[in-house]
C-alpha cells in the first residue's frame, strides 16, 4: 500500500511539473524561426538612400516642420533634378487638412566626396503653388526650371 502511495504522488508531480512546462512555452509569432524579422520603421529606405538626397529631404523636412498648420504635413514627392556635387532636388509635403496647400522646395546642397551631413548648408526655395500660365509642355514651377541658366541664341 505503501508503494501505491508513492507511485501515485509521483505520477502527481509529473504531470503538475508537465502541466507547469507547458505553460511557460513562449507564444509563437506566426514567422518560421529561420526569417528575420519584419521592420517597423524606414531603417529599409535609410539603408538604400544615399547622404546627399537624405540631407536634402532632412533639410526640406525641417523648413516645412517650421510652417504654421492646422495639421500635420507628410512627405510626399521627391525628385533627383541633378545628382552630381552640385545636387538639386525637389521636395514635396501635404497637409492632413484639406484646406492647407501643397509645400513645395527647391533643395541645392553641394556633395563631395568625404563631406560631413552634419556640417552642409542646404539652400532651400520655396516653389510658387500658383497655376502655371506656360504651355502645358513646359515646366516653368518646377526646380530644374527654377535653376537652370537661360538659352542664348548667338548670331551666326
Amino acid at each position: 500500500m505503501k508503494k501505491r502511495v508513492t507511485m501515485t504522488v509521483v505520477a502527481i508531480a509529473a504531470s503538475l511539473a508537465a502541466v507547469a512546462a507547458a505553460q511557460n512555452v513562449p507564444p509563437t509569432t506566426g514567422q518560421p524561426a529561420d526569417t528575420a524579422p519584419v521592420s517597423s520603421g524606414l531603417s529599409d529606405l535609410d539603408t538604400l538612400t544615399r547622404g546627399c538626397p537624405k540631407a536634402a529631404l532632412n533639410a526640406a523636412a525641417r523648413r516645412a516642420a517650421s510652417v504654421p498648420t492646422q495639421g500635420k504635413y507628410q512627405f510626399s514627392y521627391f525628385n533627383i533634378i541633378s545628382d552630381s556635387h552640385h545636387a538639386l532636388y525637389e521636395v514635396h509635403f501635404t497637409s492632413n487638412y484639406e484646406g492647407e496647400s501643397v509645400l513645395k522646395y527647391c533643395v541645392e546642397i553641394y556633395c563631395q566626396q568625404g563631406w560631413d551631413p552634419k556640417d552642409v548648408k542646404a539652400s532651400i526655395t520655396v516653389m510658387s503653388n500658383a497655376p502655371q500660365r506656360a504651355a502645358p509642355d513646359t515646366h516653368a514651377g518646377s526646380c530644374g526650371a527654377m535653376h537652370m541658366p537661360a538659352n542664348r541664341r548667338t548670331k551666326q
